[in-house]
C-alpha cells in the first residue's frame, strides 16, 4: 500500500531533522534526437519508500504549467516532472501534436528505466500522466500505448479532431493561427499544425482510445464555462462508452464553474487530483468504480 501525506496538499511541509531536503533540478531528456527541457521536483527524505511519479504535460503554447499542482503533488510525496515538448519553451525540434505524443512515450520509457527509478526513488508501477488542453490529447494518446501507467488525468482536454469530424475546420484553424507567430513555440506554420492533425484524425480521436483505456484509471477535470474545449463535445462521447463498461478501474469526471484554464477552483482541483492518486494507488481493479 502506498500512502500519500494528503495533509500537506495546501500547507507547507517542514523537512525532519537529518533527512534530505525536498529539491528540484533542470530536467533534460532526449526524444527522437531532440533535447527536451523542463523541471523535476522530489520530496524530502522522510518519504523513504519508492515514490509515485507524476508527469505534467502542457498544452499549446505551454504557458500554463500547473505549477501549483506540481508543488502540491511533491509535498504529499510524489516525484514530479514538468517537461516541455519539442519546439516549446527552449526544447529542441519542431512543435507538432504528433511529436508531443511521441515525446510523452519517450519520457515514459525514460521514467520507467531502472537508472531513473533508482536515482529518484521512483516506483515504476506508480507513474501518472497529467495533461491540460492539448496536453490532454498528448496524455490520452500516449497513455493508450502504455498500459503500465497507473493513471491518466485529463484537464480540460482538447480533442484536436473534434471540429474536423464535426465538419467545422474553421474552429480548429482559428486557435492554431495565433500560435504561428509566438516566440515560445517553434513550428513551421499554422498549416503544418493543421495537416498534422488531419493526418492523425483516426489516431487522435478520443473515442478511438476506448479499447486501450477502458480498464485504465482515468480522471477528467472539466470547466463548465469552457468554450475552447467544451466537455459535451470533447470527452462525453468517450466517457459514455466508459460508463457502460464494467471495470475495476477508477474512472471519474469532475466539473468546475471555470473556463478553459480552470482558474478560480485550483484548491478543489488539487484535492481532487490528490484523492484520485491516493485511491488509484490503494485500490485493486476488482470492482466497478466509475463515478
Amino acid at each position: 500500500m502506498n500512502q500519500l501525506q494528503l495533509q500537506y496538499l495546501i500547507q507547507d511541509k517542514r523537512c525532519p531533522s537529518g533527512a534530505s531536503l525536498s529539491d528540484y533540478d533542470t530536467l533534460t531528456i532526449e526524444s527522437a534526437g531532440c533535447i527536451l527541457y523542463g523541471q523535476i521536483l522530489w520530496p524530502d527524505g522522510e518519504y523513504a519508500e519508492n515514490r509515485p511519479c507524476v508527469v505534467l504535460f502542457h498544452g499549446l503554447p505551454g504557458s500554463a504549467r500547473n505549477d501549483d499542482l506540481a508543488h502540491a503533488m511533491c509535498r504529499i510525496g510524489c516525484v514530479v516532472l514538468t517537461p516541455h515538448n519539442r519546439g516549446a519553451w527552449g526544447s529542441d525540434g519542431v512543435y507538432l501534436p504528433s511529436n508531443c505524443v511521441e515525446d510523452a512515450v519517450n519520457i515514459a520509457n525514460y521514467i520507467h528505466s531502472r537508472e531513473f527509478c533508482d536515482h529518484y526513488h521512483v516506483d515504476p508501477d506508480n507513474v501518472f500522466f497529467v495533461g491540460h488542453s492539448m496536453g490532454g490529447n498528448t496524455v490520452l494518446n500516449a497513455g493508450k500505448t502504455l498500459p503500465w501507467l497507473r493513471g491518466l488525468i485529463l484537464m480540460a482536454p482538447f480533442d484536436p479532431t473534434r471540429f474536423l469530424r464535426d465538419g467545422e475546420p474553421e474552429k480548429l484553424r482559428a486557435p492554431l493561427a495565433q500560435f504561428e507567430t509566438q516566440h515560445c513555440i517553434r513550428c513551421v506554420g499554422e498549416e503544418s499544425l493543421y495537416r498534422d492533425i488531419v493526418l492523425h484524425t483516426n489516431t487522435f480521436a478520443f473515442e478511438n482510445a476506448y479499447e486501450q483505456v477502458k480498464d485504465q484509471n482515468v480522471l477528467f477535470l472539466e470547466g463548465d464555462l469552457d468554450d475552447c474545449a467544451p466537455a459535451n463535445r470533447m470527452v462525453e462521447p468517450l466517457l459514455k462508452m466508459l460508463q457502460k463498461h464494467k471495470t475495476g478501474a477508477i474512472q471519474r469526471i469532475r466539473h468546475y464553474p471555470a473556463g478553459h484554464g480552470l482558474l478560480g477552483c485550483r484548491t478543489e482541483i488539487i484535492r481532487d487530483v490528490a484523492q484520485f492518486l491516493s485511491d488509484s494507488l490503494n485500490t485493486n481493479k476488482d470492482a466497478k468504480a466509475v463515478s
